[in-house]
């Protein structure tokens, strides 16, 4: 919704308009949420920010570039800024001023947060600051996180905090405001689940969508760690598999992951092993022609088990791990080695092939979240 404003306007020729919007541009001194004004009488007119200098402004044009202008106060029309990181510092500084807290916007507006259909997760090192809990214990603390929540176009406000140290890995998100259970579409499939038991990392969207333009079709997967269907989903809707056995064993995940698969129309498409996936893939050998491994910081627990899951013919696996860069060849040297010698011992016959290497992000200083596609035949 437009606004007006009186805001204080540097007023030049038109034919001049370019050149002294670039030069307020790269002084910062405009201001971003206001319309330019531009008058029947061939001039021009920019909105000055808050901290250009207002009475010297024509004199450094002059100086600048020995054009003339003016400055006059009018009223400007404004509209929300595009920006998030501008809107979330403004409506942050708004309710400190409110509420006469001697504390700027940036020491309470995190860099980063991550958006899931309604709900925003903010990083945990934003709730860590004494700022943060003073503004947290404060009485009006609820209306902060509202006047945060509409900045991000959001109705809920989480902060994230460690995977709790459980079989499950669960998440231990702290909602402020509104509900934890999210649904939303990623590269045309529909996630849902609670986020405040079930860890999901918008990081991996390339490695998604890598798993779901490969060529799966056809085929019979088993997805060792399906979580809430984070690959079952790619590799079923856009890979193109025939059937996928999603092996989960967390209760809030596996509630997730059916509902998703209803959403996606492709619940016929799987079946669902519930509990200790290596109970679950020792009733699946010999069934599968490809097995994604999907666990971090390793999924080497299933190595064996789903070696055994390939068909005679052999398959692929993906093979998920944190490994330090400068020991990722290595690594991957090893993994060659640890596989035809687990194919040995079990009388399988199989060659390892590496296919590729995805190195998808930085997990930590030094360590990559990696990928290996490993292919095993005879």
């Amino acid at each position: 919704m437009e606004t007006t404003d009186s805001t204080m306007f540097l007023v030049v020729k038109s034919e001049h308009g370019q050149h002294v919007h670039g030069l307020l541009k790269n002084e910062g001194w405009l201001e971003a949420e206001v319309e330019t004004r531009r008058s029947d009488d061939g001039t021009i007119g920019f909105p000055l920010a808050s901290l250009c200098p207002v009475e010297g402004v024509v004199n450094w044009l002059n100086s600048t570039s020995s054009l003339e202008g003016v400055v006059e106060m009018h009223q400007g029309v404004r509209r929300p800024t595009v920006d998030p990181h501008r809107r979330l510092h403004k409506a942050i500084q708004t309710w400190l001023d409110e509420n006469g807290l001697a504390l700027e916007a940036i020491t309470l507006a995190p860099a980063k947060w991550e958006k899931l259909g309604d709900l925003a997760l903010l990083p945990r090192q934003v709730s860590t600051t004494e700022a943060w809990k003073k503004a947290r214990s404060h009485e009006h603390a609820e209306s902060l996180w509202g006047a945060m929540a509409a900045a991000l176009n959001v109705s809920a406000i989480g902060v994230q905090a460690p995977i709790a140290d459980d079989t499950f890995r669960s998440s231990q998100v702290e909602m402020l405001l509104g509900p934890s259970e999210v649904c939303f579409t990623d590269h045309g499939m529909t996630y849902t689940f609670d986020a405040a038991k079930v860890m999901f990392s918008s990081g991996n969207i390339t490695e998604r969508r890598r798993i779901g333009n490969l060529d799966m079709s056809g085929e019979v997967v088993v997805d060792a760690y399906a979580g809430v269907g984070y690959y079952t989903f790619p590799m079923l809707v856009h890979a193109g598999a025939a059937h996928v056995h999603a092996c989960e064993i967390n209760p809030a995940s596996l509630a997730g992951l059916k509902a998703g698969a209803e959403a996606n129309g492709i619940r016929h498409q799987m079946t669902v092993h519930e509990g200790d996936n290596t109970v679950s893939l020792a009733s699946l050998q010999g069934i599968a022609d490809r097995c994604h491994l999907g666990l971090l910081p390793s999924s080497e627990a299933v190595w064996e088990a789903s070696l055994l899951a390939l068909k005679p013919t052999g398959g692929i696996l993906h093979i998920h791990m944190n490994v330090e860069e400068e020991n990722i060849e290595d690594w991957v040297k090893d993994t060659v080695v640890r596989f035809e010698q687990m194919s040995q011992h079990h009388q399988r016959g199989f060659n390892a092939e590496v296919l590729h290497l995805e190195r998808v992000k930085w997990f930590a200083p030094r360590v990559r979240h990696v990928v290996l596609d490993l292919r095993l035949r005879p």
